[in-house]
């Protein structure tokens, strides 16, 4: 055997070895980390808005993962909002729930979460201003 027959078999084995690495990373499912990231990027003012606010106001949420819960205090007294755990390996896995304004404290089970980050985004109104607040966890 030759050096030329040598370089086709292995030119031959890398293409055939590509082709293999594009078909099986095909296979894999691609999940954006949001569906309307257009509408998202359009309204980051206000969101920036919002944060300025809850760091003006010094309202800022506590959050804690103790034993089987997530535990959500809230910094003052709100009239509505919303919590979404937000997990980037999995759009699947997002949790979304309403903020109960009657409490002061807020609690979510483990069992509802798959292990892993998460991004907590919390969204609230109070005396007439909105807020909102970032933090990341491991569960």
């Amino acid at each position: 055997m030759n050096w030329g027959w040598k370089i086709t078999i292995v030119y031959s084995l890398f293409v055939i070895g590509m082709l293999s690495v594009v078909a099986y990373s095909s296979t894999f499912d691609t999940n954006l980390t949001s569906e309307n990231y257009y509408e998202k990027e359009v309204a980051f003012q206000q969101e920036i808005d919002k944060k300025q606010n809850a760091i003006n106001d010094s309202s800022v949420f506590t959050v804690k993962v103790l034993g089987d819960s997530v535990y959500v205090e809230f910094p003052k007294e709100i009239s509505s909002g919303k919590v979404t755990f937000v997990r980037a390996a999995d759009i699947n896995s997002d949790k979304n729930f309403d903020l109960k304004a009657n409490r002061k404290k807020q609690t979510f089970s483990l069992d509802l979460f798959k292990n892993g980050s998460y991004e907590i985004q919390i969204d609230w109104k109070a005396n007439n201003k909105d807020y909102y607040w970032e933090e990341n966890i491991i569960i």
